[in-house]
């Protein structure tokens, strides 16, 4: 019960500062310049300024936390473990893909998905090898993208990294409708998405340093592969020839379809293309 109170209470402490930031630091729309006033409506980004201050925060906290438990995972972890692992971590993912997946009227997916929970829990009470179905992965931002909702503006959340309006109201959702989450103690949660972080940001290591080392705008160039990365999860994978965004964050597929990596409209282009993951 208290490490759920200290959740809620880390959680309201972001939200508040977040808030609090956005609306202090919002970029005005340039009136008097009709090129500008183009710029700044395709990037759908009125909260810039406070977006880029989280941003350099958790670029922070990516160097100096996440970054190197990554290496050191995907540096030190035994190959051994590491597949075993993984496919825990996804199979504990999969009931809320389920759920979203049912949502979104997608009954294959979903059934595939049920599948490969089903199997993990038969590979860890059995010892049955690793089910051969590949994981779906599916949110409640997804759910609100199949239904029609828009994305709305561009926001950058503390910690969990890009996201917009719809994305975020999807994470709170998925936050409080996970199975996981009612039938665990609030540490496996925790531990879950900790555990993720770490290890989707290990298939990720040198394709962020190959932007950040490559984009004229880094800030731009992670706005505009999120964005991208997005649109592709809610088509499940329809626009071809694209690549996992290499944000810093939850990523919740690491088997997203590879996007390009100019930061599009709104933003500055790369001077060249990621390696991938």
């Amino acid at each position: 019960m208290h490490t759920k109170n200290i959740v809620f209470g880390i959680g309201k402490m972001l939200a508040t500062a977040g808030l609090a930031g956005l609306v202090g630091a919002c970029a005005l729309p340039p009136k008097d310049d009709p090129d500008a006033l183009a710029q700044y409506e395709a990037a759908n980004d009125p909260f810039e300024p406070a977006n880029r201050m989280v941003f350099a925060v958790n670029s922070a906290v990516d160097t100096l936390i996440l970054q190197p438990a990554a290496v050191t995972y995907r540096d030190l972890a035994p190959d051994e473990l590491k597949t075993p692992f993984e496919n825990v971590l996804v199979n504990l993912m999969m009931p809320i893909s389920i759920i979203n997946a049912l949502l979104q009227g997608d009954m294959e997916r979903a059934d595939i998905a049920a599948q490969r929970f089903a199997g993990g829990a038969a590979t860890l009470m059995l010892g049955n090898t690793q089910p051969h179905k590949a994981p779906v992965h599916e949110d409640a931002g997804q759910t609100l993208g199949v239904w029609g909702v828009g994305s709305g503006p561009y926001i950058m959340l503390p910690l969990l990294g890009p996201s917009n309006a719809r994305d975020t109201t999807g994470t709170i959702v998925d936050f409080f409708m996970d199975p996981v989450g009612y039938v665990a103690r609030p540490e496996l949660s925790i531990a879950r998405g900790a555990s993720k972080a770490v290890v989707d940001r290990s298939k990720n290591i040198d394709a962020v340093r190959d932007l950040q080392r490559n984009s004229l705008d880094y800030y731009a160039s992670v706005r505009s592969l999120y964005r991208q990365r997005r649109a592709a999860q809610i088509e499940n994978g329809a626009a071809g020839g694209q690549e996992t965004a290499p944000t810093i964050g939850f990523e919740r597929d690491t088997n997203a379809p590879v996007l390009k990596s100019d930061a599009g409209p709104g933003g500055s282009a790369t001077t060249g293309k990621l390696n991938g993951n």
